[in-house]
């Protein structure tokens, strides 16, 4: 019995709720994803749930997405990589697919019970992101309620094995359902919807002790710009910074400022520290003269390639040419002629963009 005393309080993190020797359940790691969340929508008042989680993590707050494209972003996630070196440079409904060479993050836990569950056609599985799951469930076209996902990724969550899980949230996407009077205000109720579906996920995956990742693919132009209320067009800060927050047991709570990316979310996953970046690259999702004045051609090949430093930033707008905004290294204008064409893909689906209003039938 006096060894008994001494051995509990010597351990006192130990399992005891099941007995001295309760098994330790094993790793879970989580990537969740929020659609179209703007990183002035982490907060308090718009994701609670998150925010809390936040509070007790990591917080980035100076995240950034390559592209304001559910596709192209989601799968830079998934692989470490920008979109002009995993292939998927527009949305999948393009006809972009991922490499077929390149790793994806299932493939990264080998040996792992791994599953994905997502709510929109951009996010898979067209386009080779649910290459490498176990199980990948995602509808053919058009979205689906989070609420779907959420249910389904609490149902499956093994305990008899380490699990890698991807849930993806659409909800704060265009057209906006939201309470209000106001386009603002109906996004804003969209953004706290998802945060209170994930609330109950949120908590269980706390419960396991889980390495939990969560990120926005994109942010939103909501009335700052002359095309409103989009983020394929756009890169500025509302499009391209995103929310960024990391959480596992007993890490060390800290607001980081350092620039990071979307393809550092594979390291974060592992429970890496990431290094900070000089710069960023990212690009518009496509061109359309009204909103980006100058650019040319309309449409994907005549999207705007921007690199971003603690400074500001160099933007190569085709039609228009070089132009800064801020003071960013004047080294860093030359790096633009670095990021590759375009490619020209092979097989659009037009009938998914228009369901997902892309497109006008």
């Amino acid at each position: 019995m006096i060894l008994w005393f001494f051995a509990c309080q010597l351990s006192p993190d130990s399992h005891l709720r099941d007995g001295l020797n309760a098994p330790i359940p094993p790793p879970v790691v989580a990537l969740i994803t929020i659609d179209t969340w703007r990183a002035d929508h982490l907060s308090g008042a718009f994701s609670p749930n998150i925010w809390a989680l936040a509070a007790e993590g990591e917080r980035y707050t100076r995240a950034y997405s390559p592209m304001g494209l559910t596709s192209p972003a989601h799968a830079s996630m998934l692989t470490g990589l920008y979109p002009w070196e995993h292939g998927m440079e527009a949305n999948n409904h393009h006809g972009y697919r991922l490499r077929d060479d390149v790793e994806v993050l299932p493939e990264q836990y080998p040996g792992w019970a791994t599953a994905a569950f997502v709510s929109a056609y951009p996010a898979g599985p067209a386009g080779g992101m649910d290459r490498g799951w176990d199980v990948f469930e995602g509808p053919a076209a058009g979205e689906a309620p989070g609420e779907t996902a959420v249910k389904a990724a609490m149902a499956w969550l093994p305990t008899d094995k380490p699990a890698l899980l991807w849930v993806h949230i659409y909800e704060p996407h265009g057209p906006y359902q939201g309470a209000g009077a106001t386009e603002r205000l109906r996004y804003g109720g969209e953004v706290r919807h998802a945060d209170e579906l994930l609330g109950p996920l949120i908590a269980v995956l706390r419960e396991r002790g889980a390495t939990i990742v969560v990120a926005a693919d994109h942010g939103e132009v909501l009335d700052e710009e002359r095309c409103s209320y989009q983020h394929e067009r756009s890169i500025s800060e509302h499009v391209l910074a995103v929310p960024l927050v990391r959480w596992s047991p007993g890490i060390k709570p800290a607001v980081i400022d350092d620039l990071v990316g979307l393809t550092d979310v594979p390291a974060l996953l592992k429970g890496e520290t990431i290094a900070a970046r000089s710069h960023w690259f990212a690009q518009s999702g496509m061109c359309e003269a009204d909103c980006a004045p100058g650019c040319a051609p309309a449409g994907l090949a005549g999207r705007d390639t921007v690199v971003i430093d603690a400074g500001g930033r160099w933007v190569n707008r085709p039609g228009r040419g070089k132009h800064v905004q801020g003071q960013p290294k004047p080294a860093l204008r030359a790096a633009l002629d670095g990021v590759p064409a375009l490619k020209t893909a092979v097989s659009p689906t037009n009938k998914a963009a228009e369901i997902l209003g892309y497109l006008e039938p």
